[in-house]
């Protein structure tokens, strides 16, 4: 299996979005109270100001220098300025995804080593995301990929 990795182009858009609407089935069914089920969760919209943004960028992993099977979503933040917290500079993962018939490959291990070299190359001194914690199978490859939890957003339905 041949993997290359780039930046997405506006041609990108219908791939990413299938694979992103993969994740999205797991998370409507998960909680359906929270999400609905769509059928383009990623906006075109959306797609594009990513890709012309400079603190932005969109990874693609390409089987065969063709069809794309993964995706990676970063964005370059600042903390706010409060006089409580440190200054800091991070990357956020936005997104990230594998095709469902590529996981287990290997392509989530090259993806996330490009988010990581990029979030160096622009000076970032952390790379945060969030996951659902239904989603053990994310869970586990982030804590493979030495990622620890920091915080925890909790819930109560009234």
């Amino acid at each position: 299996m041949n993997i290359s990795l780039e930046k997405a182009r506006i041609e990108d858009f219908h791939a990413v979005n299938f694979i992103v609407k993969e994740g999205h089935k797991e998370h409507a069914n998960t909680h359906p109270h929270i999400f609905k089920k769509v059928d383009e969760v990623m906006s075109a919209n959306y797609f594009s100001e990513l890709l012309s943004d400079p603190d932005c960028e969109i990874f693609v992993a390409r089987l065969n220098n063709h069809d794309v099977v993964g995706f990676a979503v970063m964005e370059l933040q600042y903390s706010p300025l409060f006089e409580s917290l440190i200054p800091r500079k991070y990357a956020y993962m936005n997104d990230f995804g594998v095709k469902e018939t590529y996981q287990r490959n290997g392509i989530g291990d090259l993806l996330f080593q490009a988010c990581m070299n990029w979030s160096r190359e622009k000076g970032a001194k952390e790379l945060e995301l969030t996951v659902w914690e239904f989603n053990e199978k994310a869970i586990s490859f982030y804590e493979k990929n030495e990622m620890r939890t920091i915080s925890r957003k909790m819930s109560l339905k009234l």
